[in-house]
């Protein structure tokens, strides 16, 4: 049996509580605002109709998910409310079609399947490109619809970089080579502090490949290549010398680390983990304050060498994080296996911890997986204060993401040092 749609503690909006502002709501300019509803309960539809109208929406519904969609082309609305259970179809049909029709309305998916189904189902659309709002579970408060109807929906989809700087460009591997060779890259980085008291504790180092108009060359672009052309050893050494030189006077005579992305192309490289011993020497940066950051999903096709290349590492002195923890299928046999000391919780749980409760119990569970086995654990993509308040709250040792600060150049990072280390005195 289908939920009713709204929840208890509100009495069901009948038509007659709805007129008077509704008419009141048709008085003012209605603008481009167009709401499209889909909902098999014709009374459903009907209520959120006029709920939208109270908030300036021209506002229509149907039953008929083929109507709907056809309506969606020739009307245009500006918002869509989906229920994923139909008579015909499902919503995720509907959502998948949505995608094919390259849509931009704003996207509300509602349903009385809970929790678990909705949070499916808002990746399966954020995933296929549409600009979801959010979710609401059947029966669900007025507030909570009105609430929607007023957010922005964000103009990119998760995975996409928002910031216009970095350009999705195509590069060739003759490009890459004279970037190397140049030394055209540079490093930005990302503070990392200590969720208990907001200290600073260190540097996620982030290569940037920098262009002439001032736009950026994507990592997800360059690193790729790079990989797959047998660049990356010399772009690696490259960026850590860049990181190392930059950061040894800040680092001196301190506990702050500094975490590096290391590729699983370059433990092939026999000849690494001494050339990066050696230059931390140079600089005078202990290895205890250098992490290597490797890719939970970083190639076992040779399992053996994998182990013995991270344990030399860990013999020299490095600290071994264990990156984007969560998303790969052999997480725990990695974790098992190999000599991580920190974990680096993935930033997609991380990202929806408030408005997700299967991402809160998996960060849960993964911060005490990591504190009984030893481990730093480091929680990435913290956007709100509410994401880092529950981190503290679940005994996360360390975060970063935007809410904290965003990658920035070195002398900006030089900067935000000096400002937390003058909050912390």
């Amino acid at each position: 049996m289908k939920c009713g749609i709204f929840s208890d503690e509100e009495a069901t909006i009948s038509h007659g509580d709805m007129k008077p502002a509704a008419v009141q709501a048709m008085e003012q300019p209605i603008g481009t605002r167009r709401l499209l509803v889909l909902d098999d309960e014709k009374d459903v539809g009907a209520t959120i109709c006029m709920l939208a109208a109270t908030a300036a929406y021209e506002a229509e519904h149907t039953d008929d998910a083929d109507d709907f969609l056809g309506k969606v082309v020739a009307w245009e609305p500006t918002h869509v409310v989906v229920d994923l259970q139909l008579s015909d179809r499902d919503g995720i049909e509907v959502l998948h079609q949505l995608a094919k029709m390259e849509c931009k309305a704003a996207v509300i998916i509602i349903s009385g399947l809970g929790g678990r189904v909705l949070d499916s189902s808002a990746r399966a659309a954020t995933e296929n490109g549409l600009r979801l709002v959010g979710t609401l579970s059947k029966p669900f408060s007025r507030a909570a619809l009105q609430s929607l109807l007023t957010a922005n929906a964000p103009e990119t989809s998760p995975g996409q970089n928002s910031s216009s700087a970095v350009q999705p460009l195509t590069v060739s591997e003759r490009q890459l080579a004279e970037a190397v060779r140049a030394n055209a890259f540079v490093v930005h980085f990302q503070p990392k502090i200590a969720c208990a008291n907001g200290a600073l504790v260190g540097f996620e180092c982030l290569a940037r490949w920098p262009q002439q108009d001032g736009s950026m060359i994507s990592p997800d672009v360059f690193i790729v290549l790079a990989e797959q052309t047998g660049l990356i050893h010399d772009l690696t050494r490259r960026i850590y010398d860049c990181a190392l030189a930059a950061l040894r006077q800040r680092l001196r005579g301190t506990e702050l680390k500094i975490a590096l992305n290391l590729s699983p192309i370059n433990l092939n490289d026999k000849a690494f983990p001494r050339w990066l011993l050696g230059r931390c020497r140079e600089y005078g940066i202990p290895p205890s304050q250098v992490i290597l950051e490797v890719t939970e999903t970083a190639s076992m096709e040779n399992p053996l060498a994998l182990l013995e290349n991270l344990t030399q590492f860990r013999i020299r002195g490095f600290h071994l994080s264990i990156d984007d923890f969560g998303v790969g299928y052999s997480s725990l046999v990695q974790l098992a296996r190999l000599p991580f000391s920190e974990l680096k919780i993935d930033q997609m749980f991380v990202k929806t911890l408030s408005d997700s409760e299967e991402s809160r119990k998996i960060v849960t569970a993964v911060v005490g997986l990591g504190s009984s086995l030893g481990l730093n654990v480091v929680a990435e993509g913290v956007e709100d204060a509410w994401a880092l308040d529950f981190l503290r709250d679940v005994g996360c040792d360390e975060a970063q993401g935007y809410f904290i600060a965003r990658p920035m150049d070195r002398t900006a990072a030089a900067a935000w040092s000096g400002r937390a280390s003058r909050r912390e005195g």
